[in-house]
């Protein structure tokens, strides 16, 4: 199963030189060759294979777990400027075929060139550990460095002819900040005055689509967590609802905002929009012929209408599906909208039977301008 990579801690494996950037090699060799060769449109990226190898490095364990922690981390510290996912698989020493089709078949979604990467572990008993990713590579940026210090300033320039999309940057514990840059323009950005980690996303506002994903180090040093063998408890999605709402509220109280109150009236929706996305195994909005989106049966069944602010995820625990909206500058703002004052959260089990079910989650973060929606009478 392949997991979108999200949000890193961070503090201590320090390299001042590295850069933030693509690292494509036209001339791969041995494995990676290979997974060029057997994936449409790939390219084999330096910096995607190293997030891979340090992955494989954490990984004592061959029932680890690729958490969305541990391979953004990975990703973060590789200074890869996209947004990868990653894959595993276990043989006995050939070639991870089984991987390859998987990242064959993202390909082949994306309709676009991707960016690949691989290594292995071998370990005593004949068994190697494989760790692959692969990532789309719709947008460039000028290469930056990884980290850099208090107060410093930094230059962020787009290789694009569009002027309509948008950064956002989320610094620590500090509301999201919100860019307009020019492409081919450098954006100088003077706003690190906090060490810790600042997120960087760059977003396509026609479509909705995440082009780049980064992280920036100020006076600290990215670490790869450790990697957890495997846990197989399926997650209840009453008791991941209600965990959700007090992580919200804590999440929004870590920078001084007033918590949300739980609306009732939208879960039954939010429910329903979850339990589509998990019947259909799709993230989205809107299941065009299947379902017209919460904020669509909002209105058409409440009055007077509300404001949405939504995130949705899909992760094998609340907590990874969290961190997915945690890791997106645009979605954290979402969660962090000051003025709304309310919120309605619906989550659902993956119906599957022949592999680890995923919670679905959806979350409306709501103003209400004219008032407390109520139903229609008719």
């Amino acid at each position: 199963m392949l997991l979108a990579a999200c949000r890193p801690p961070a503090a201590a494996v320090s390299e001042p030189s590295l850069q933030v950037r693509f690292r494509p090699d036209p001339e791969p060799t041995g494995d990676g060759a290979e997974l060029v060769l057997r994936v449409p449109e790939a390219t084999w990226d330096e910096g995607l294979a190293r997030a891979t190898a340090l992955l494989v490095r954490r990984s004592g364990d061959r029932s680890a777990h690729l958490s969305v922690e541990a391979t953004a981390a990975a990703q973060a510290i590789a200074g890869y400027p996209g947004q990868g996912a990653f894959a595993k698989e276990v043989n006995g020493g050939g070639f991870p075929s089984s991987l390859a089709e998987q990242f064959s078949s993202y390909a082949l979604l994306t309709e676009q060139p991707v960016d690949v990467g691989l290594a292995r572990r071998n370990y005593g008993d004949g068994l190697t550990l494989w760790v692959g990713a692969v990532a789309r590579r719709p947008l460039l940026v000028d290469p930056m460095p990884r980290d850099i210090g208090l107060d410093e300033p930094l230059a962020v320039k787009l290789e694009t002819d569009r002027k309509d999309l948008l950064l956002f940057v989320a610094p620590p514990m500090q509301p999201v900040r919100v860019y307009e840059p020019q492409g081919h323009v450098a954006l100088w950005l003077d706003i690190f005055h906090v060490p810790g980690t600042y997120t960087f996303e760059v977003v396509d506002p026609q479509e909705g689509q995440v082009l780049l994903l980064w992280d920036q180090f100020v006076e600290t040093a990215p670490e790869m967590p450790s990697l957890e063998p495997l846990v197989e408890a399926i997650p209840n999605p009453i008791q991941a609802t209600d965990a959700l709402y007090e992580a919200l509220n804590a999440l929004r109280a870590e920078i001084g905002l007033a918590p949300v109150t739980r609306f009732e009236n939208f879960e039954p929706l939010a429910r329903e929009h979850a339990a589509l996305m998990a019947h259909h195994g799709q993230v989205a909005h809107v299941l065009p012929g299947l379902a017209p989106g919460v904020p669509a049966r909002a209105a058409q069944d409440f009055v007077p209408m509300a404001r949405h602010h939504e995130d949705i995820a899909a992760a094998y625990s609340w907590e990874e599906a969290l961190e997915h909206v945690k890791r997106s500058p645009g979605h954290l703002r979402n969660l962090l909208c000051e003025s709304c004052t309310h919120a309605s959260i619906g989550v659902a089990l993956e119906p599957v039977l022949d592999q680890r079910p995923r919670l679905f989650v959806v979350w409306e973060l709501l103003e209400f301008p004219s008032g407390l929606p109520e139903r229609k009478p008719w």
